[in-house]
């Protein structure tokens, strides 16, 4: 008898120190995903694009393709964010992240007292943060792998052998950004074995250095800026951090019209310039089937034909889905340079169930190897695009995946 009472003893104390330890030791994993709790913090709404909208947007995909239960909360003030944290605790959150700057203190604090738990931390591109915990992970962007990639592409892409890059602040973002910018222009003449005289110009620096309007700057010097590149002959203008102004587009799609109107009424000045056929004289198949086609050549004449358009490079946002024209036109958008967020929360999720924060790094930077950063398709600017460019665009971007090649 005195046996069982001192083995009964061990298993209350033994299960009284598991109560006690419980909010500080992490579990060993969730087998199944509806036990997975993932909650998503956001501070202000943010427009359509932004970093918020894209985080609410890859929390439900994640939802979706791994079957875990979330929710959601935005929040109007800083003042609110612990108090959010503590809600989703209660809520029994599994996963809990924070999206913005605003979020790295009070997010680090909680994860100090509640190991159990997993946190992260999705910072915009070009901002990092210090992680003290091992249940907290922290994700930014290297977008310069992409902007190198673009680089390349507009050189490419170029008519008129010139390209140009924009940037809001000099900072160490929009430095990296041109230079990586720089070095894909310089790549594409190199394998084009071009000479100084005919290589592809770019006003940008390998070492960064390059146009920059300062930080918040008026919309009317965008649209200045814009309009001086196209006049000096840049035909692919790269849009950095700060710089994406719709106005800048619209200064773009402008000159894109008027060129388009242009060529329109010099082609029906050419064709009613055209002597009329003999009225006797009968028309054979041939001259028939030549006087019918003129017409629907000229009335198939495009705004963003690849003869003389005028394009873009997005920075941060797929700029076709996001900057599009009350009208329903779309922008003058080539490419957009982004953070692919839908695979960062997918796998942060993953991470989180097997408890594998303490196991990897918990600072995790987005690249062409994890998949997290690449460029949006060309939509339909696709067929101004050199088949030969899109290949060797394709190398490049798999050359960083492999880490063959680096910035």
């Amino acid at each position: 008898m005195k046996f069982f009472r001192q083995t009964i003893a061990l298993l209350i104390a033994a299960l009284a120190l598991a109560g006690c330890a419980g909010t500080n030791v992490a579990p060993s994993g969730y087998i199944n995903a509806a036990d997975f709790r993932t909650c998503l913090l956001t501070l202000g709404k943010g427009g359509v694009g932004s970093i918020n909208a894209s985080a609410i947007t890859a929390l439900k995909d994640g939802q979706k393709r791994l079957g875990v239960a979330a929710r959601r909360s935005t929040l109007d003030s800083p003042a609110k964010i612990e108090k959010a944290i503590a809600r989703d605790i209660s809520a029994n959150c599994s996963l809990i992240i924070g999206v913005g700057e605003a979020f790295v203190e009070p997010l680090m604090e909680q994860a100090k007292y509640h190991r159990s738990r997993h946190f992260a931390l999705l910072l915009p591109p070009g901002t990092s943060a210090q992680a003290t915990r091992e249940n907290l992970a922290i994700v930014t962007y290297d977008l310069s792998q992409p902007a190198y990639v673009a680089g390349f592409i507009a050189a490419g892409t170029s008519a008129s052998g010139q390209v140009a890059a924009i940037a809001g602040k000099k900072n160490q973002t929009n430095q990296t950004l041109l230079a990586a910018f720089a070095k894909g222009v310089e790549r594409y003449n190199a394998e084009q074995g071009a000479k100084k005289s005919s290589a592809v110009k770019v006003n940008a620096k390998a070492d960064g250095n390059g146009l920059y309007l300062g930080e918040k700057a008026p919309v009317s010097k965008v649209k200045g800026q814009v309009e001086t590149l196209i006049k000096q002959g840049a035909d692919v203008i790269f849009f950095a951090e700060g710089a994406q102004s719709p106005e800048g587009l619209a200064a773009i799609s402008k000159v894109n019209q008027d060129r388009y109107q242009a060529a329109k009424a010099a082609a029906e000045a050419s064709k009613s310039a055209e002597p009329e056929a003999d009225n006797g004289s009968e028309s054979t198949p041939e001259s028939s089937e030549e006087t019918t086609s003129s017409p629907a050549t000229t009335d198939s004449l495009a705004e963003n034909d690849a003869v003389g358009s005028i394009t873009a490079i997005w920075y941060l946002t797929d700029g076709h889905q996001t900057q599009g024209s009350p009208a329903g036109k779309n922008p003058p958008i080539l490419t957009s340079i982004v953070p692919d967020i839908s695979q960062a929360m997918i796998s942060l999720i993953e991470e989180a169930r097997k408890d594998r924060f303490a196991a990897n790094s918990t600072q995790i930077l987005g690249t062409y190897q994890n998949g997290w950063v690449g460029l949006t398709p060309f939509y339909e600017y696709d067929s101004t695009v050199p088949n030969e460019v899109k290949k060797k665009s394709q190398i490049i971007e798999e050359e960083f995946r492999q880490g063959t090649l680096k910035l």
